[in-house]
């Protein structure tokens, strides 16, 4: 998770998905399923393409995750 409680889709175990609003255990193994099949998300879209898993839910799913933890501050060079 981040700091800010969001779900990293690409990190996710089931038990994480299933924290999610409207998220059971089904869908998690789906998710995890489809991660597998894919390598990695690269857009929260990509969630569409697991079955049952439509616009509306997403737009409810959208501010719960992030696809990847974020980069890690950059110490000023100079």
């Amino acid at each position: 998770m981040t700091a800010d409680g969001r779900v990293i889709l690409n990190l996710a175990t089931e038990d994480d998905l299933v924290q999610l609003p409207g998220i059971g255990v089904k869908r998690a193994q789906a998710i995890v399923a489809l991660r597998t099949r894919l390598g990695r998300f690269r857009r929260v879209e990509d969630l569409l393409r697991v079955r049952g898993l439509g616009p509306r839910l997403l737009r409810r799913l959208r501010p719960h995750v992030a696809i990847d933890p974020p980069e890690p501050p950059r110490p000023n060079e100079r």
